[in-house]
């Protein structure tokens, strides 16, 4: 029985996807066509967001995926008290003008938000402002609340200590509590207390791609510990994607970093395997509400382990406790260790360390940024 070749398979039709421009449902045409002052504003903003909401506000690069989010909640309630609270019934997304933003502005005020969230609510703006066309529109403060508001003047010197300890909380003994229940988080904590990380950054920590020597570290941090041979390279989680090194100098971070290399996987961050990133923030905070880690139940929260770092480091390099804690802040060693203590934390001034130590009493310090670093943002909790 001769075989007869096999006719090969008629090969699949591929077309070309259609250019979605012009089309229903493309962003920039709802924004052409849609009518002004049209009730469906929230397909609107949304279109705007999906044009713009990754753009950063000054630099040509992307913005986090927290960053995003925190602007679109804003903008969609920002939106939502124009139409709804004020006689702005029909305020268009893709209009905005400076009677708008002061009747918003005095919502604001009636609520009492802080300084320091009206300040970030105006930023928001402005970059909002640049997307639609108008850049600069939106003005200082002042001229929403006037030249003897509070809100003119943001302090971020801290006034109070947010130290887990100044809560009388004892570090080790809530940590351990934690370590019990969910291993993973007490390591992320334990990561929070001894080098001063983050949470994200210590959820998103690769221990086996992380300790180098000192001749692979940063000039520009390891300056500041010239006793120092090895340091810990942070660059998963930070904020605005900036790398640092921090100097690992006691047998505390010593003993974690031997735990955290035997407990995590090569290549794998501070997590149960499997787990996304999302699902370990998750079980993260999960696990200190259950715990009572949180401002409502015993005052303090993740962050303030980052505040108890850099309070203990500056003790430690000064001998003296920080202003924030009593200190006065005016040794010849504080201006050295207010450097290090900003260099390790992950910021390019040392004017933010007054947001962690308080302000020295001794002397106005420079707030020139550290060499070879850019001026960065107040820190977030």
């Amino acid at each position: 029985m001769s075989s007869k070749k096999q006719k090969a398979p008629p090969k699949k039709l591929v077309y070309a996807r259609r250019s979605p421009a012009g089309a229903p449902r493309n962003p920039q045409n709802v924004l052409d066509t849609a009518p002004q002052g049209t009730r469906d504003w929230k397909r609107v903003l949304h279109c705007v967001l999906v044009i713009h909401n990754q753009e950063h506000s000054k630099l040509i690069k992307t913005v986090s995926q927290k960053t995003m989010l925190d602007r679109e909640r804003f903008y969609f309630k920002f939106w939502d008290d124009l139409r709804f609270n004020t006689t702005f019934r029909e305020a268009d997304p893709r209009i905005l003008t400076n009677r708008q933003v002061q009747a918003v502005a005095r919502l604001w005020a009636e609520r009492k938000l802080s300084v320091a969230t009206v300040h970030n609510y105006l930023s928001f703006l402005r970059t909002y402002a640049a997307w639609i066309g108008r850049p600069g529109m939106v003005r200082d403060v002042a001229t929403y609340f006037g030249d003897d508001s509070h809100y003119v003047h943001r302090d971020r010197t801290a006034n109070f200590d947010r130290s887990w300890i100044a809560r009388s909380v004892e570090v080790e003994a809530k940590i351990a509590e934690v370590t019990a229940y969910d291993p993973w988080v007490g390591i992320q904590l334990e990561l929070c207390y001894h080098f001063g990380l983050r949470a994200k950054e210590a959820r998103h920590f690769r221990p086996h791609m992380a300790v180098i020597t000192r001749d692979e570290a940063n000039p520009r941090d390891a300056q500041h510990f010239p006793d120092c041979e090895r340091f810990l390279r942070v660059r998963y989680g930070t904020k605005g994607g900036r790398p640092r090194d921090i100097p690992v100098q006691t047998p505390e971070q010593e003993n974690l970093l031997q735990r955290a290399l035997q407990s995590v996987a090569p290549g794998q961050y501070v997590g149960a395997p499997g787990r996304t990133a999302t699902q370990n923030a998750n079980r993260f905070y999960n696990v200190l509400r259950r715990f009572g880690i949180t401002k409502a139940a015993l005052g303090v929260t993740a962050h303030g382990l980052r505040h108890q770092h850099a309070n203990d480091r500056y003790e430690e390099l000064t001998g003296e406790p920080s202003p924030v804690r009593g200190g006065a802040g005016n040794g010849d060693d504080d201006t050295t260790a207010r450097l290090a203590v900003a260099s390790e934390l992950g910021h390019g001034r040392i004017a933010i360390s007054d947001a962690y130590l308080g302000k020295s009493q001794a002397h106005a310090r420079a707030t020139a940024p550290v060499a070879g670093d850019e001026a960065v943002a107040p820190p977030t909790a």
